[in-house]
């Protein structure tokens, strides 16, 4: 497996890269090729026409090129390469003009160590049923007389940025489960409506996941002006995937319970499921902290220079991918 995860300066090295090596389950095979169409043949070619693509854009300065990382965007745009170098950009812009909710993305930082250790936000051990990747978000949890939105923004993004090389999360997707029981008109205010315009913008444009659902368990009415203002903000895709519960156990009865926190009536306490995503937070964290220098020229993102390069590119092989369908 390709896993170089270095951002480099020139976008063009390494001369050679590590060859990709499947290494998952004939299962996930079956279901990335069923899903996202993905074969041996459409993988290679795609991670070959995104290094092209970095490497002929003046704009993007330093970036990562590694497979894991690439894949990413191949997926979730279901190998349509122009919509992935389009996604790319903007995961790039994104994380570039939104510095605080991007940057020093570490779980040695006092603030950040604090609301994971609180319990707001925590990705569950075992897989659901469909294989997906689920976390767990609980507005009960925050103390919040030490939070700000800008920090619980970077902390939802970093528990992105950690999972996000997981491959079976990029083919199969993830759920997110937000405990809104004890939502509160303070941490509701914490949030301008710019700033949920930009989240909402960054969820469904720059990063590159599949998100197959929202669970919201407990929504107080008092939220509900909030959250139809949110849902207008939202693709038609994604609103569909949002599934509204009264109680957790009516939650629980439409998830194998087994893989919730013992809390929720599962076996395994939400503290060790902390302690167990920290230390994955602590594995990459130097991989995180090396995203920091990723850089796209903003200033050159309109000009001709970078859409010549994506018409060379598309006069190419990767035209032929233009009419696939993308979830």
């Amino acid at each position: 497996m390709d896993n170089d995860t270095t951002v480099y300066s020139n976008c063009s090295s390494p001369a050679n890269y590590q060859q990709y090596t499947w290494k998952h389950t004939d299962k996930l095979r079956k279901t990335a090729k069923s899903e996202l169409r993905e074969d041996e043949h459409l993988r290679s070619q795609g991670l070959a026409q995104m290094r092209e693509f970095i490497a002929k854009s003046p704009h993007i300065k330093r970036c990562r090129t590694d497979a894991l990382f690439l894949l990413r965007f191949l997926r979730t745009k279901k190998y349509s390469i122009p919509q992935a170098c389009a996604m790319l950009e903007k995961y790039l812009t994104v994380r570039q003009t939104n510095p605080a909710w991007f940057e020093r993305m570490d779980i040695d930082d006092p603030e950040i160590a604090a609301v994971i250790d609180g319990g707001y936000i925590v990705p569950l051990l075992e897989r659901d049923d469909h294989g997906r990747q689920v976390v767990l978000s609980v507005a009960g949890n925050l103390d919040l007389s030490r939070v700000s939105s800008a920090l619980l923004a970077r902390v939802h993004f970093m528990v992105q940025e950690v999972l996000a090389d997981d491959e079976q999360s990029q083919i199969c997707g993830y759920v997110h489960c937000v405990d809104e029981r004890e939502l509160s008109m303070k941490l509701m205010g914490m949030w301008s409506l710019v700033d949920i315009k930009k989240v909402a913008d960054c969820i469904q444009n720059g990063l590159p996941n599949r998100i197959n659902g929202f669970n919201l368990i407990g929504m107080p009415s008092t939220a509900a002006t909030l959250l139809e203002f949110c849902v207008s903000l939202l693709s038609d895709k994604l609103r569909k995937r949002i599934n509204l519960y009264r109680t957790v156990d009516e939650f629980a009865g439409k998830i194998n319970r087994k893989i919730l926190p013992k809390e929720y009536g599962g076996t395994v306490p939400m503290a060790d499921m902390i302690d167990q995503f920290k230390e994955r937070c602590r594995r990459k964290r130097t991989q995180l902290l090396a995203m920091d220098e990723m850089y796209i020229e903003l200033s050159k993102m309109p000009g001709h220079c970078a859409d010549s390069c994506r018409r060379d590119l598309e006069a190419g092989m990767i035209g032929s991918f233009r009419k696939l369908e993308v979830d």
